[in-house]
């Protein structure tokens, strides 16, 4: 039998192929099914990101690339929000809709969809009739594929969990794009499906500001601005914890900011501060991601926080955490994938903020005093170790001092030379002042004063007189508490220096008689010599010329009795500002070659820096403008040798008052680039004094000597 089939006329909206049929055919038309938009509101308080956003259209609005979108970041920090912000603002880009599902990867009151179940979710946003979708989990995310292939649709998954539970959502149609959120890196979406990733930070602070004043308005920030600027940084830049407090400041018009802020601050109660019964509880938030790590690496979490730092290094996360280096890189690369733990540049890892305060809360609930202690005091050993290899490259030339056995001298940095010793201090400053202070708060004295101790160099060089006050204060009264007097004795010259070089006359002689008085006690002849040396340089300082000198010749019979280089050429340089001061300028020629001498002798750059400030003094006095000139050069390029930028740019300042010229255009460069935080090359250096100094030297030729 032969069978036709042939249609004609309109629209066809069914069509059977059949052979015999036995009677009628009934065709259905299947339903228009409805374009899904079932994105959930978001705050109208949303600020900032607009990099961002702007990033996230470019990849959804490209021909060809990845069709996914990781956005990660720390707990709390504004992922979902920002998802569906941008998911509103392009909808013109997704015609044929745009699917919003919760897969609830950190969620307190449920636990997080399987992959099966998250694909039927996803299906039926798409408002997919449940008779059609496969029962087997492999057939429904082959369906699942098919339903959106072809479509320009927008696929938010929020709150993933891992890899593992969102590949089988993903399309692999071109025309679909997908943003998912997760607070872990997931680097399974990135090798396996090529997807993008966008990281969320804290919001820079004019975005945080703006954020608080949206929420109690323009006059009550203006008010408040150091109050607002407090609260900023207590919550890092966090959008929740912002929020937090300035949810709380707009319901009770009569809290003031600062109220707030001083809960913030509180470091055993400050995210008590950050919780709205009706909203959020930020310690929860955190609970969240605490709770999937594996028990090692919980406390690897809660050590680090033990660590009051601006960012930690791994080794010293090794020893803060009792592990090897390999055990270390890989805690440290896990919590940064987790958002627990930021990489901030240099080697170097930060939990900043709230993850700290967090982290160290856990670490008082959950661990006992006997391991909290033993942590405090591992960081502190292998901070005291390392600053002490540091310093000793810094200034050699100082007695050295007893400090505590080193731990595990296998953890502490290699550091070549004085260049390395520097860059290493200027990274870990702030940590070595940390660590003095949580020495101090905790009453572990000989780490108070030893840590002080090796960090008043670098502290010299960089003119951070206030910070080697401080720190000496407390250094001076942890000893005490020891009973050591002879470190007592060296602490104290310390401190006094401190004052001196920070003006402050009155109380550096007053620690220095203090040492001498001890010293009355004490079988201490270098002890006593450098007391009465550093008495004199505070009565030069403070004009008491003959006085000075007087005590300076008094210095120098103590030194010579113990055949002591670098005192007695301290002294020689002091004997000679002060026979220049009162008008002996061949004393002072001879003084300050003598000290010239010995400081050659030894190496001592320092003591060599200093020299040739003196002797451009000295020869400006006696007409030499030139030599003082090519003088004032030298003592620049040693003082930054040294890594003394202070005292570099002093003498490049000197140069211009002491010989009475006009100052070059260049000189500002000069100063410019030793107060700059980036510091220059040795190279960069001697090209700008070359400018200077060569310029200069051609037109003091041409003027009168400058006037003693």
């Amino acid at each position: 039998m032969n069978t036709n089939n042939s249609v004609s006329g309109g629209t066809v909206t069914g069509l059977v192929q059949a052979g015999v049929l036995n009677g009628g055919v009934q065709v259905f038309e299947s339903p228009r099914l409805p374009v899904p938009h079932n994105l959930p509101p978001t705050t109208a308080h949303f600020v900032g990101r607009s990099d961002h956003l702007d990033r996230l259209t470019r990849l959804a609005g490209a021909s060809g690339g990845s069709r996914i979108c990781v956005v990660d970041g720390a707990p709390g920090v504004g992922k979902t929000t920002f998802a569906v912000r941008w998911g509103g603002s392009v909808r013109d880009l997704f015609p044929d809709g745009q699917v919003y599902v919760d897969l609830h990867g950190f969620d307190p009151r449920r636990p997080a969809v399987e992959a099966g179940a998250a694909v039927r979710m996803v299906l039926d946003a798409l408002h997919v009739p449940a008779r059609s979708i496969p029962p087997d989990p492999d057939g429904r995310g082959a369906y699942l594929r098919s339903v959106v292939d072809g479509r320009d649709l927008l696929l938010i998954l929020d709150n993933v969990r891992d890899s593992e539970q969102v590949s089988p959502l993903l399309p692999g149609s071109p025309q679909c794009f997908t943003v998912v959120t997760a607070r872990h890196r997931l680097d399974g979406l990135m090798i396996h499906h090529g997807a993008e990733r966008l990281t969320l930070g804290p919001l820079a602070e004019p975005e945080a500001a703006d954020l608080l004043t949206r929420y109690v308005g323009r006059d009550k920030v203006d008010a408040a601005r150091s109050a607002v600027a407090t609260a900023i940084a207590a919550c890092a830049g966090h959008p929740l914890a912002l929020s937090v407090v300035a949810a709380r400041a707009a319901a009770d018009p009569d809290l003031p900011l600062q109220a707030i802020v001083d809960e913030l601050q509180d470091r055993h109660t400050g995210l008590d501060a950050l919780r709205l019964t009706d909203a959020v509880d930020f310690r929860a938030v955190f609970e969240l991601s605490y709770e999937h790590l594996s028990r090692p690496l919980a406390a690897a979490f809660r050590d680090l926080a033990v660590h009051k730092g601006t960012a930690i290094d791994v080794r010293a996360a090794a020893a803060v955490t009792a592990h090897d280096l390999p055990g270390a890189r890989r805690v440290l690369d896990e919590l940064v994938r987790r958002h627990l733990v930021d990489r901030v540049g240099g080697g170097r890892h930060a939990l900043h903020g709230l993850t700290h305060v967090y982290g160290a809360e856990k670490s008082r609930t959950t661990d006992g005093t006997a391991h909290r202690d033993g942590a405090v005091r591992a960081w502190l050993n292998h901070q005291l170790h390392a600053a002490a290899s540091a310093d000793r490259l810094i200034n050699p030339h100082r007695r050295a001092i007893p400090l505590e056995p080193c731990a595990r001298p296998e953890l502490l940095p290699s550091i070549a030379d004085r260049a390395a010793a520097l860059r290493w201090f200027a990274e870990e400053y702030d940590n070595v002042l940390a660590a003095i202070a949580t020495a101090t708060e905790v009453d572990l004295h000989p780490y108070t004063w030893q840590l002080a101790w090796v960090m008043s160099n670098f502290a010299y060089t960089g003119a951070r007189w206030q910070d080697w006050i401080s720190t000496h204060l407390d250094a001076v009264d942890a000893v005490r508490r020891e009973g050591d007097r002879h470190v007592e004795v060296r602490l104290r010259q310390s401190l006094a220096r401190a004052y001196c070089e920070n003006g402050d006359y009155e109380r550096s002689t007053a620690q220095f008689r203090a040492a001498l008085d001890i010293l009355d006690r004490l079988d201490d002849p270098p002890g006593r010599a450098n007391a009465i040396n550093g008495l004199s340089g505070v009565e030069l300082r403070s004009g008491a010329f003959d006085k000075a000198l007087d005590t300076a010749l008094h210095a120098l019979s103590l030194y010579a009795a113990l055949d002591d280089d670098a005192g007695t050429a301290s002294t020689y340089s002091l004997l000679g500002r002060a026979s220049l001061a009162m008008g002996r300028l061949e004393e002072a020629d001879r003084y300050h070659g003598l000290a010239h001498a010995l400081y050659l002798r030894s190496g001592n750059s320092y003591g060599l820096a200093h020299v040739a400030d003196c002797r451009a003094e000295l020869a400006l006095a006696s007409g030499q403008v030139d030599r003082a000139a090519l003088l004032l050069r030298e003592a620049a390029e040693a003082h930054f040798t040294v890594g003394n930028r202070h005292h570099a740019a002093r003498s490049c300042r000197k140069f211009t008052t002491l010989l009475g010229l006009p100052a070059p255009v260049a000189l500002d460069r000069v100063i410019a680039s030793l107060e700059a935080d980036r510091v220059p090359t040795a190279r960069e250096f001697t090209s700008l004094l070359d400018e200077v100094f060569g310029s200069s030297l051609n037109l003091s030729r041409d003027e009168p000597p400058a006037q003693p």
